[in-house]
């Protein structure tokens, strides 16, 4: 007498998809990863936004500076458009026979200040 065996085959619901585990765990590295992409990026849009507007405060700084080359007088107020306050002064070294001219720019929690020393005339 021949014994003869079947072969086991699992049911189509025991092989197949995903456990609960195996999603949970993807679901977190996911989370994980977009929480640091999302991290960089406003880190980033952040330099670049103080990166920006140190420029913008340098080149406001450098025209009051050239207006004050061509006259040298002490003056204060605000720039049109941007929202940044400007102080200019001048003061005379008389023992060195210098003036120094200084502009200071601030606004926006930051400021910037240029300075020159440039002969008396």
């Amino acid at each position: 007498m021949k014994s003869f065996c079947f072969p086991v085959r699992h049911a189509p619901s025991e092989s197949a998809g995903f456990t609960l585990l195996e999603i949970m765990i993807a679901l977190a590295i996911i989370g994980i990863t977009l929480t640091v992409v999302i991290h960089t990026v406003n880190y980033h849009a952040n330099v670049l936004y103080e990166n920006t507007l140190t420029t913008e405060m340098y080149q406001a700084a450098k025209e009051k500076m050239h207006e004050l080359e061509m006259n040298p007088v002490k003056s204060k107020g605000k720039i049109d458009e941007t929202g940044l306050q400007y102080e200019s002064t001048v003061t005379d070294i008389e023992e060195l026979g210098l003036i120094e001219l200084k502009t200071v720019i601030y606004g926006k929690d930051k400021e910037v200040i240029l300075s020159e020393l440039v002969p008396r005339s």
